[in-house]
């Protein structure tokens, strides 16, 4: 995918307070968004460490790649799809933001972040091929986390539209609320998806070994 394609998924639009109306959610949802909004502050910090990887190894002139053409532009294409990718990530984050009350939040963020830039870095500098490898391993993760709440949730309104008759207002606006969430919740699972696929591919075109000293 372009750069502008990625810009324009991040700045999808949704009604967040349309979905702010269905709360309070359900206990296993509440954690679930808990979670989703960790997760999303982690994978940030894990590009922001990713980059700041790449720029000691160009200051330091790093081998093995830093030192040639070819290498040079395999860290100058892990530049761009790292930046790319973190405007992807902040994008979910800010949605994320928008529906949760800061009291919602994780009372672990601070260690989400550190440990985010931590990952990036350590799998970027030694070897930039690595932040590929990382990226697919935590996005398919991330897949799995996404659709179990795409699932439950779509199995709730299902259920849910049973009851939405129109002596019940409440229901009714509760149902809509949770399509809206589960709208943005598909969103942001197609985007990690796509950030999977796409750093499979590019950590299958090498460069092997993975440390050529």
């Amino acid at each position: 995918r372009s750069i502008h394609d990625d810009t324009a998924a991040a700045e999808t639009v949704f009604d967040t307070q349309l979905i702010r109306s269905s709360k309070p959610f359900h206990p296993w949802l509440s954690s679930e968004m808990r979670s989703n909004h960790a997760g999303e502050t982690g994978a940030v910090k894990i590009y922001e460490g990713a980059l700041l990887a790449l720029n000691l190894r160009r200051t330091l002139r790093f081998p093995p790649y830093s030192n040639s053409a070819r290498g040079t532009q395999y860290e100058d294409n892990l530049r761009a799809f790292a930046e790319e990718h973190k405007e992807s990530e902040q994008g979910h984050l800010d949605l994320l933001e928008e529906v949760l009350d800061v009291e919602e939040h994780s009372v672990m963020l601070p260690a989400w972040r550190v440990s985010g830039i931590a990952l990036g870095f350590v799998s970027t500098f030694f070897c930039p091929r690595g932040m590929y490898l990382t990226t697919e391993a935590v996005e398919s993760f991330v897949e799995e986390h996404y659709g179990y709440q795409i699932r439950r949730l779509t199995d709730e309104i299902a259920r849910g539209g049973k009851y939405a008759t129109n002596n019940n207002n409440s229901c009714k606006c509760d149902l809509i609320g949770k399509k809206e969430l589960l709208s943005m919740l598909q969103h942001c699972c197609e985007d990690e998806v796509e950030h999977k696929d796409e750093a499979r591919e590019r950590a299958a075109e090498g460069p092997l070994p993975w440390f050529q000293w």
